[in-house]
């Protein structure tokens, strides 16, 4: 693999060189300095590149955005993972409109990551490389038509024509659901707009589900709480519009590792965001590190309320017996599925929470039924020495009987505060 690397911090070439080389032996890296080597000549063969990784501040009265702005249609132009020291939401939404694969900041750069994202971007390209470009279009054509018809209600300027979404990119996709990167049309906000296809949904709760996510989190207004911007239904689709993070999730950043008191200020503010659904009578259901968030401003979110639920809806949803819930998160309830409160989502902050302290997951099988029942009868894991005084809240939140647990957010916040030696909040 051939990689350019553009940059005017020689020490930071060098550095990604190494982090390079130590995890993709093979690798191939150019390095550029714009401020020794000037802005490449017309003749510049960007096809020989697999990937570029761009710096956003270059030393020069140009910035990663503008290169962006003049290369993106150059012949061969190679994906591009724009990297900055300094950037905010401004830099990752003008990046990925102007055609970044990715967005990232150097402070959260390791050798893991790097290659990761490398990695994928690359596989990007040649994907598209065998795809036959004629049933390329169509896909992307048929994604702009759907975007264009979801349009904000009650958003309609003076000539009377409403305004709606523009297609950035498809971010993500389900079984029953797209991911976008939009634009809101009258503003330029750049969110993310989860779609679903009305006609195309086979299974007949699909829509219940998608109607009860937009209405439970239209009702919550909290800061740690994914940020609802607007939904509806069309004659087609039904879609939520939400805030756009720019600093990843929590998945990421356990597997870069969490320093304790990390782990205890994160899990504090999961306690937060919980204690605000949970007074609504809100369960998520589904908390996973995945589903917490991270803004620019580095303050955390919990985000995908696909499949929550409130604690008086007796509406059932689901098919009777069936388990909702990720594997390595579920609660004992959820996995036998029987009822389930507040205390389910306790249970999975911790096992969120140990992950955060050890860097593994509490229980581990080769197959979801093994895992699922070590989650109902196997014993509380215990805590490596150093972290014993961690263990008494990883029993109380992992209890198998949800009695036995943390009975509310506030205990678990009471619980944490006094960890971090400081008054609950």
């Amino acid at each position: 693999m051939k990689i350019i690397l553009v940059d005017d911090s020689k020490e930071f070439m060098a550095l990604t060189r190494r982090m390079l080389a130590k995890a993709m032996p093979d690798v191939e890296v150019t390095e550029y300095d714009p401020e020794q080597q000037g802005e490449p000549g017309d003749d510049f063969d960007w096809s020989i590149y697999d990937v570029l990784l761009l710096d956003y501040q270059l030393g020069t009265h140009y910035t990663g955005l503008d290169w962006l702005i003049a290369y993106r249609d150059s012949v061969g132009f190679p994906p591009t993972i724009l990297m900055t020291g300094v950037g905010d939401e401004y830099v990752a939404a003008k990046a990925i409109k102007l055609g970044a694969a990715e967005f990232v900041r150097k402070a959260d750069l390791t050798v893991e990551r790097l290659a990761a994202l490398v990695q994928e971007v690359a596989h990007e390209r040649r994907a598209q490389q065998t795809q036959v470009e004629p049933a390329a279009s169509p896909k992307l054509e048929r994604d702009a038509r759907i975007l264009d018809t979801i349009r904000p209600a009650g958003n309609r300027p003076p000539d009377g024509k409403p305004i709606g979404y523009r297609f950035v990119r498809l971010i993500g996709q389900g079984a029953t659901s797209r991911v976008y990167l939009a634009e809101r049309a009258n503003d330029r906000m750049t969110l993310v707009l989860k779609v679903i296809d009305v006609a195309g949904a086979r299974d007949p709760q699909v829509l219940p589900r998608f109607a009860r996510e937009a209405t439970l989190i239209s009702r919550v207004n909290s800061p740690y709480i994914v940020h609802f911007l607007d939904h509806g239904f069309t004659e087609h689709y039904g879609y939520i519009a939400m805030e756009f993070f720019t600093r990843g999730d929590l998945k990421q950043r356990i597997e870069h590792g969490v320093t304790t008191a990390d782990a205890i200020n994160y899990a504090l503010h999961i306690a937060y965001g919980l204690r605000a659904i949970h007074t609504l009578g809100i369960v998520h259901r589904d908390l996973k590190p995945g589903n917490i968030m991270f803004r620019s401003d580095d303050s955390l979110a919990l985000a995908d309320f696909g499949i929550s639920k409130r604690l008086d809806d007796t509406t059932e949803l689901t098919k009777q017996g069936s388990v909702l819930g990720t594997p390595n998160y579920i609660s004992p309830e959820q996995a036998l599925a029987t009822t389930v409160d507040q205390r389910s989502d306790l249970y999975s902050t911790g096992v969120i929470f140990y992950e955060m302290l050890t860097g593994r997951k509490p229980y581990r099988a080769e197959n979801a039924p093994a895992l699922v029942y070590q989650h109902v009868h196997a014993e509380i894991p215990r805590l490596p020495e150093k972290l014993r005084d961690f263990q008494p809240v990883v029993d109380r939140l992992l209890a198998k009987s949800a009695a036995d647990r943390c009975a509310t957010a506030d205990e678990l916040i009471d619980a944490l505060s006094a960890l971090n030696g400081q008054p609950s909040g």
